[in-house]
């Protein structure tokens, strides 16, 4: 039963929880902000730093794969959630999820019991946690979504 106040028109009251509730449920839109941060001759890495989040003293981000060569319609990639041990200089691989060609999710891989390996200096996941932790960013172009990086070349 869906209680209104006197006058008030009961449609007008039950559209307006309505568009209440579907706001909760929807939720907001995840916001992405992907750098690159390494690339070889095969493949470019991007850190969304959007997605970056600290819970004691772990701090997570996802990290895209995406290959360097491909169609204009090839959307297909790879991420990897990273978790730093930002102070003691430890990560891990804890999920890996892969795109198709047409960008939806195609495989989910939950890791989380892999044990913590050291950050090697002057190394690819050394240059992710100066992003995750230290709060280092890309002096290159940036993208808001996986699309869009391929859309604009894959970053050339």
């Amino acid at each position: 039963m869906v209680i209104h106040r006197s006058g008030e028109d009961p449609m007008k009251t039950l559209l307006s929880l309505a568009a209440v509730t579907l706001a909760l449920v929807a939720g907001p839109a995840a916001a992405e902000n992907w750098h690159k941060f390494s690339y070889n001759s095969t493949a470019a890495y991007l850190a969304d730093v959007d997605s970056i989040a600290v819970e004691g003293d772990v701090t997570s981000i996802m990290v895209a794969k995406v290959p360097r060569t491909g169609t204009a319609s090839d959307y297909h990639y790879s991420v990897d959630q990273f978790v730093f041990r930002c102070a003691a200089r430890q990560v891990r691989s804890i999920l890996n999820i892969g795109y198709g060609d047409d960008g939806a999710e195609m495989d989910r891989f939950d890791d989380s019991d892999v044990p913590w390996d050291d950050v090697v200096r002057n190394s690819y996941l050394e240059f992710l946690k100066n992003i995750a932790c230290d709060g280092a960013r890309s002096s290159d172009s940036t993208w808001p979504s996986i699309r869009a990086f391929v859309d604009s070349g894959r970053g050339s």
